[in-house]
């Protein structure tokens, strides 16, 4: 179980770290966009806060950095260039937020499971702090799900009036 925590851990430290970088790339192509930029920035500062938490837990485990490269961090640091691609080929706002949205959902399930995790170990502090990037996380999903469902219905809107 040990092992397995650990590359789990290790899995969402690379997802984190990736994380501020794929915000920021979302934060330039959108960058016509004050009050969505605004969240969004929000939301980046929060992935970096998730990556301290989870490199301040890493730490405390005795896991040295040098052994945090795992198989499942490994394969998340490829996902998430692939999620850079993705926004970097996005021609739309809305495109952009999909992906964004995608990964946003992925967030939520993983610290859906590191809190499963933590409560299974009976760490009832890292339960604490987990819960409280999960309850971050899940503001994300709310929030970037909405601002893609207003972007759509504008532009359904608009179309209608052509």
């Amino acid at each position: 179980m040990q092992n397995g925590l650990i590359d789990k851990l290790c899995e969402r430290l690379a997802v984190e770290t990736g994380g501020v970088v794929l915000y920021q790339a979302v934060l330039d192509k959108l960058i016509d966009n004050d009050s969505l930029c605004s969240r969004l920035r929000r939301f980046q500062a929060d992935e970096a806060r998730h990556r301290d938490v989870l490199i301040e837990y890493l730490d405390k485990l005795g896991v040295p950095k040098d052994q945090r490269e795992t198989p499942s961090a490994r394969l998340a640091e490829h996902e998430g260039q692939a999620y850079l691609k993705l926004i970097g080929e996005a021609e739309t706002p809305a495109q952009i937020l999909n992906v964004l949205l995608t990964v946003e959902l992925m967030d939520e399930n993983a610290w859906e499971l590191l809190v499963d995790f933590a409560r299974d170990r009976g760490d009832e502090e890292s339960v604490r702090i987990f819960d409280q990037c999960l309850r971050e996380e899940k503001e994300h999903l709310i929030k970037v799900r909405g601002a893609l469902v207003r972007m759509i219905r504008e532009d359904l809107a608009r179309s209608a009036e052509v």
